[in-house]
């Protein structure tokens, strides 16, 4: 990564620990999204802006329907800082960059994580919440295995060398 990058890490990262409690540590951000349901199918080029646009409107609708019934901040596309206290929640922007800050899910809610698919790129992870539905995102692969041990208790691996 170069300096611009670095630089753009650097901005990230200064917005997300404004939002920091005194004493909460930071323990990882990550990239995540919410799981969609739409298959690719073949269609007529001229009806893809409106095919796009209509599963835009329902992967909006149902991230707020399930964002309501978990209590679980959702946005189609999110960055998302774990703390030893809470999973913070923001809406990404272009390029990831941190928007509106949707709010954030207490460590003590959040019971088990499992991450059951395997292979790179994203990964589902199901969070599995104390009083609520649980909750699927999708995470970089390098990221579900450690995000599932840290969210459930589990010690992390040595890693083989």
């Amino acid at each position: 990564m170069g300096m611009a990058g670095e630089s753009l890490r650097q901005r990230i990262l200064s917005v997300v620990k404004s939002e920091l409690r005194p004493g909460e540590t930071a323990r990882g951000l990550f990239p995540a999204i919410t799981v969609s349901d739409s298959e690719d199918g073949v269609a007529p080029a001229e009806l893809w802006p409106l095919i796009m646009a209509a599963e835009y409107v329902l992967r909006r609708r149902r991230d707020r329907a399930a964002s309501r019934g978990s209590l679980f901040p959702l946005s189609s596309r999110m960055i998302m800082l774990l703390t030893d206290q809470r999973l913070m929640i923001w809406a990404a922007q272009l390029r990831w960059r941190p928007g509106r800050f949707l709010g954030y899910v207490s460590r003590d809610r959040i019971l088990q994580v499992d991450a059951p698919t395997v292979g790179t790129g994203w990964r589902t992870v199901v969070m599995h919440l104390a009083n609520e539905p649980a909750v699927s995102i999708k995470v970089p692969a390098e990221t579900a295995e450690r995000l599932a041990q840290a969210l459930s208790g589990v010690p992390a691996q040595p890693e083989a060398g």
